[in-house]
């Protein structure tokens, strides 16, 4: 894809697609971890030379970082979408973790979720990726707290339990990503969400 890239003085490659290359980046990063993954790893996943990539993106470093940044922004796509087409929270809630255990029991989709799998990799080890790290966390925790507050609106939960369940939900997703690494079927974590659902009240009639 990348191989006939031409360079325009100090600007960027003539023909470098920032956004694809990313993309493959951060399905590297996510299936390999960063530690495993190499600069040759990048260079092959994205078909860009190295200079290319320093020149576009830094170091390996600041690539992970903006991976991390991608990974969170692709939830909050997803986020939308769900809650632009349905109106009640709870059924909302249900389609966006449904969603979520069909991505981690399929095996089209690298291992658990890159979020957590640098938590477990990277967390407190690097100051700059700490600070993607918690930046990406805020903005899951963010996107469910967006959810649960038109609930709130809705009258379908209080602010109170708004706040309870934004956190509930943001442990149980990372305990569902766990599990499903751990070998998990899709029915086990059907059930997992099964059980997070009851903790939210029915919606109410307008």
């Amino acid at each position: 894809m990348y191989d006939q890239i031409e360079r325009r003085g100090k600007g960027r490659p003539r023909g470098f697609d920032e956004a694809a290359a990313l993309e493959a980046a951060m399905l590297t990063f996510w299936r390999q971890g960063y530690g495993k993954t190499s600069l040759d790893d990048l260079v092959a996943a994205t078909g860009a030379s190295r200079a290319s990539l320093y020149q576009v993106f830094g170091d390996k470093r600041a690539l992970y970082t903006k991976s991390l940044d991608l990974y969170g922004d692709r939830f909050s796509e997803r986020v939308e979408t769900v809650m632009a087409s349905e109106q009640d929270s709870r059924m909302a809630l249900a389609k966006i973790l449904k969603a979520s255990a069909d991505r981690l029991t399929s095996s089209e989709a690298p291992p658990g979720c890159l979020r957590c799998n640098t938590t477990l990799e990277l967390m407190g080890s690097d100051a700059v990726i700490d600070h993607a790290l918690n930046e990406a966390n805020a903005k899951f925790l963010r996107n469910i707290e967006k959810l649960v507050a038109r609930g709130a609106r809705r009258k379908e939960l209080s602010r109170s339990q708004a706040k309870r369940l934004a956190l509930f939900i943001t442990a149980m997703v990372n305990g569902m990503v766990t599990l499903a690494r751990s070998g998990a079927t899709r029915k086990d974590l059907e059930q997992v969400i099964q059980q997070t659902l009851k903790n939210w009240p029915k919606a109410t009639t307008n």
